[in-house]
């Protein structure tokens, strides 16, 4: 399996972050993701098109193949509430919930 640094987007709110990845000619039956621990673990493959028998290789600048992608997340977030869907235009959103704590917790003393 490649190891490449895949292009992503990752954006934060209070609420929750949200991972973009473009998956270009990747088809999603061959898109995996799971945790370990604090880490998402992306794999997929990417297909070369079929091409003509006569063609020869002039630039290759693609990658194609099977491939591995690993994303550390932050404590405290919702493990049980990451979702993701792909978009018309094959793009990977991944949501990450984050768990959300007050910045001043009122504690009553008891009598």
């Amino acid at each position: 399996m490649s190891k490449i640094d895949i292009p992503m987007d990752i954006y934060e709110s209070t609420k929750e972050l949200v991972i973009i990845i473009p998956l270009a000619w990747v088809d999603k039956s061959s898109l995996n993701i799971a945790m370990d621990d604090y880490k998402l673990i992306l794999k997929w493959e990417r297909n070369i098109p079929k091409l003509k028998d006569d063609l020869l290789s002039v630039k290759g600048d693609c990658y194609w193949g099977e491939f591995t992608q690993s994303i550390d997340l932050p404590a405290g977030i919702y493990l049980d509430r990451i979702h993701s869907k792909i978009t018309q235009d094959n793009i990977l959103m991944i949501i990450v919930p984050k768990i959300i704590t007050p910045d001043r917790v009122a504690i009553e003393i008891e009598d």
